[in-house]
């Protein structure tokens, strides 16, 4: 497939699966349950934090998460405390996280919450004091939870860049874009193996190693078809392994 007829169908993939009916199949799903900015930070956040793995599995997660634990008031949760039964809990949460590690994520959110109001706000004011990008400054919010990515090792930080894709894009469809401080186009694209591997396969990157280099090459690629607007190259790349799976 020549470069201009590739850079076609991604656009046509990337229409095609940014749409409603992408919703309900995706995790998205849980904070678009809510209206309150506090109630989607925190709902997305955790959400992207289980995200990874089977995407059923991940599912089944967040929902009790949202249902059983949060019961659906994500804020009123964090801030009534009622997380600090997990505290020296070691049985699982999910996959490779343990209960603790949920205590503990709960308890630098709600440390972050006390400080800053939202997790926008704790967002830019990192960036301004460290001069990094809005993934960094999560890790450096985050750093030393298990699950949360850490971008001095060249991390592609897929699940900070998922949580921010929700937050930042604003076309209304799938993602929420309740962040207005920070620009679309300043997104990178959430990088995983899979993501990595069908990026190679069309040709996008010859790089051998999924880091936040190749993640930022790949992105760039997408900036060219959607200026503005590279994350939309996800749904693009999400349809397109759809599309390879069903041959």
């Amino acid at each position: 497939m020549g470069k201009s007829n590739l850079a076609e169908t991604l656009a046509d993939l990337a229409h095609r699966y940014n749409s409603p009916g992408f919703i309900e199949s995706d995790p998205v799903q849980f904070p678009r349950r809510y209206s309150q900015k506090e109630d989607i930070e925190i709902s997305a956040f955790v959400t992207a934090w289980i995200s990874w793995g089977n995407r059923k599995q991940i599912i089944r997660t967040a929902e009790h998460i949202d249902s059983r634990i949060f019961e659906h008031q994500p804020y009123s949760y964090l801030m009534s405390c009622e997380w600090r039964r997990y505290c020296n809990d070691t049985d699982c949460f999910y996959r490779t996280c343990r209960n603790s590690d949920f205590f503990r994520l709960m308890e630098r959110l709600h440390s972050v919450y006390l400080q800053y109001g939202d997790l926008e706000s704790a967002v830019m004011a990192v960036m301004q004091q460290e001069s990094c990008d809005p993934a960094w400054a999560l890790s450096s919010l985050f750093r030393g939870i298990n699950g949360i990515a850490d971008a001095r090792l060249s991390s592609p930080c897929k699940r900070l860049w998922f949580f921010l894709r929700w937050m930042v894009r604003r076309d209304g469809v799938v993602d929420m874009g309740i962040w207005q401080r920070l620009s679309p186009a300043t997104l990178i694209i959430p990088l995983d193996t899979h993501v990595f591997q069908m990026a190679r396969e069309m040709g996008i990157t010859t790089r051998h190693t999924p880091d936040i280099r190749t993640a930022r090459e790949i992105t760039d690629y997408f900036r060219r078809i959607f200026p503005d607007d590279p994350a939309l190259g996800d749904f693009a790349l999400f349809g397109y392994g759809v599309n390879i799976n069903k041959k």
